[in-house]
């Protein structure tokens, strides 16, 4: 085993300590980051389930080196790797990297405005500068190059397929969290989406 198969499953688990980590300060310091609790209805579990299912495969498949398991619940078509190289090895360990040092600006810069889920009751403040000013979604951002990183580093049908998934997911509830902020800031937001792109570049019009 080595470092290039142990990283992945090393680099993800401290993505998910710098989100939870940030998630406990904000709660120690009083902060409700998440909506009220509702009435989920049978559609968004079935989504919440499907999606829970496919992350627990992707976190096997990525563990699978760390454990030194040679059995994989997917075919072997899906999981041959494409390339071997050590120049994508170190492109992809580049990008990890680039990734969570961004997400960790990211929740730094955010400040008490880190929120998960859509609330009018309890949006946050705009935040408009450091990592935001050059990008209107750079927590997306480092998530999209987290995954394209691993894709690299493990280039296989899974990953690649798995981070094309979570490019196209993520766009899509940018533009539907694009609406609920127009509606909360109004004006505010408008403004800044004419000065920043949204995801990464400033300075220009959409």
């Amino acid at each position: 085993m080595s470092g290039f198969e142990v990283f992945p499953i090393a680099s993800f688990l401290v993505l998910i300590i710098l989100i939870a980590g940030r998630i406990i300060y904000l709660k120690k310091k009083g902060i409700h980051i998440t909506p009220d609790k509702r009435k989920t209805g049978k559609i968004k579990i079935l989504i919440n389930t499907v999606f829970g299912i496919i992350m627990l495969l992707w976190f096997f498949e990525l563990a699978k080196p760390f454990v030194s398991s040679s059995f994989s619940i997917l075919p072997e078509s899906i999981t041959t790797l494409l390339t071997n190289s050590l120049p994508t090895k170190i492109a992809g360990i580049s990008i990890i990297t680039v990734s969570l040092v961004l997400l960790l600006f990211t929740l730094l810069h955010f400040n008490k405005s880190l929120r998960f889920g859509l609330s009018e009751k309890n949006p946050g403040k705009l935040v408009t500068e450091g990592v935001f000013s050059f990008s209107r979604n750079p927590f997306f951002l480092s998530i999209d190059l987290y995954f394209f990183g691993v894709a690299i580093l493990l280039p296989n049908y899974f990953f690649i397929g798995f981070a094309f998934l979570t490019f196209v997911s993520i766009h899509f509830f940018i533009l539907k969290e694009e609406k609920f902020m127009r509606k909360v800031y109004g004006g505010a937001y408008e403004n800044y989406k004419l000065k920043v792109r949204r995801y990464l570049g400033n300075n220009i019009k959409e």
